[in-house]
């Protein structure tokens, strides 16, 4: 592919007006609470779910609670902000070609961590493991006032030699919530060795005060 021409914002940029442009919750966000259902292993599972700050606590039995608060914890952790100059902005980056996907850059993290950027949005994110490799494909974003809060994605996990290993589907679906947009509803396909599905619902949230 061609390298992005002279014009290009500089890879630093272009990757922080992505990064910005994307809905973060307040550093001082107080959590909230609710009724919490959770479908897996082909059943619904129902509780109550208390987040201080950006850590959730469910109380569901078991290994159901851990199931639903690591993906509490990613639907919050996204929308933790950092400050760009302090997260990727912090190591050397690079532009490295330019096509469909847009501008692809290439930084030097711990994470060998490759990012494409089309119409100042996130499309691409991919990052090396010490197991493997995986790419976030950002296929629908949600447009608020506030920001863009990521509806559709695709996670793609790869092995050390490349092979396509576990692909999981992800949609999200947001609600406000007094002054804040919180997380409702999050369902995630998996096709692995066999097929699961994943849903993740939240109902009468109410912010701590």
């Amino acid at each position: 592919m061609a390298r992005p021409d002279i014009e290009t914002p500089s890879a630093w940029v272009l990757l922080k007006r992505a990064r910005e442009r994307v809905y973060t919750l307040p550093e001082d966000f107080p959590g909230f609470r609710g009724t919490l259902a959770l479908f897996a292993g082909g059943l619904w599972h129902f509780g109550r779910v208390e987040v201080q700050g950006f850590s959730p606590k469910a109380d569901l039995l078991g290994h159901l609670r851990s199931v639903a608060e690591r993906e509490l914890a990613s639907l919050l952790g996204h929308r933790r902000p950092v400050p760009f100059p302090e997260g990727e902005g912090k190591y050397p980056m690079r532009l490295f070609e330019e096509g469909p996907l847009g501008t692809g850059i290439a930084l030097e993290d711990p994470f060998r961590s490759r990012i494409w950027v089309k119409g100042n949005r996130l499309q691409v994110i991919e990052r090396h493991l010490a197991g493997g490799s995986f790419r976030i494909h950002l296929e629908v974003w949600r447009e608020v006032e506030e920001g863009l809060l990521p509806q559709r994605f695709l996670l793609v996990h790869r092995d050390p030699e490349g092979r396509v290993v576990r692909v999981e589907r992800f949609r999200d679906e947001y609600q406000k919530v007094g002054p804040y947009w919180l997380p409702v509803e999050r369902e995630v396909v998996v096709e692995a060795k066999g097929l699961e599905v994943l849903v993740l619902r939240l109902e009468e949230l109410e912010v701590n005060g």
